[in-house]
């Protein structure tokens, strides 16, 4: 990590690598979140697929990334002091990962679903830019020797904390149906 080289190739493979992740696991999470939705209702509108699908991918993407500047940031000037990144980058990591993502959720969706009656081919072209760029971001992340094995192997662990999470929030949605009032906890017992 000293010289300018390796260094800079770390974090472009890195950013790169969490942008693939970002889109795809955003993208799965807007089907998994359209289907459980869509199943118990039975009914489908398909202008609230399309914003849910186009803000769920631009949030991952853009919280990601800001998420990825702010740690390397942390990372490169930790290791400049001699400080173990550990310790500075778990806490921050922590504390802004779903205040930023829920920001830039709130943000996107809220614009999304305003216009969509208006411009219906805007969520659609968000969605299919994103969904272009992922084999460009496939190769880059497969010629950077840094995150290669992660691309290859390291997919288990993201799909399945995005699953469990899924599953934390049908358990929180049942939690505040049954009892009034256990929503103002979940940010405690998360």
């Amino acid at each position: 990590m000293d010289k300018k080289s390796e260094l800079k190739s770390m974090i472009v493979g890195n950013i790169v690598l969490t942008q693939l992740q970002a889109i795809i696991v955003g993208f799965l999470a807007a089907l998994v979140s359209l289907a459980m939705g869509w199943v118990p209702q039975g009914n489908f509108n398909i202008r609230h697929a399309l914003v849910l699908c186009s803000s769920s991918v631009s949030t991952a993407s853009i919280a990601s990334l800001a998420l990825g500047g702010i740690m390397i940031g942390v990372i490169v000037g930790s290791h400049k002091c001699k400080i173990n990144p550990d310790n500075i980058a778990t806490p921050i990591a922590a504390s802004l990962g779903d205040l930023t993502t829920l920001a830039v959720l709130a943000g996107i969706g809220g614009f999304l679903f305003k216009i969509i009656d208006n411009y219906t081919w805007l969520p659609i072209v968000i969605t299919v830019t994103f969904l272009i760029l992922t084999p460009v971001w496939i190769v880059i992340s497969y010629r950077n020797e840094y995150v290669k094995d992660v691309l290859i192997h390291g997919w288990s662990p993201v799909i399945a904390a995005m699953f469990i999470s899924s599953v934390g929030g049908l358990i929180l949605d049942f939690a505040v149906q049954t009892l009034r009032g256990v929503a103002v906890f979940q940010p405690v017992m998360n």
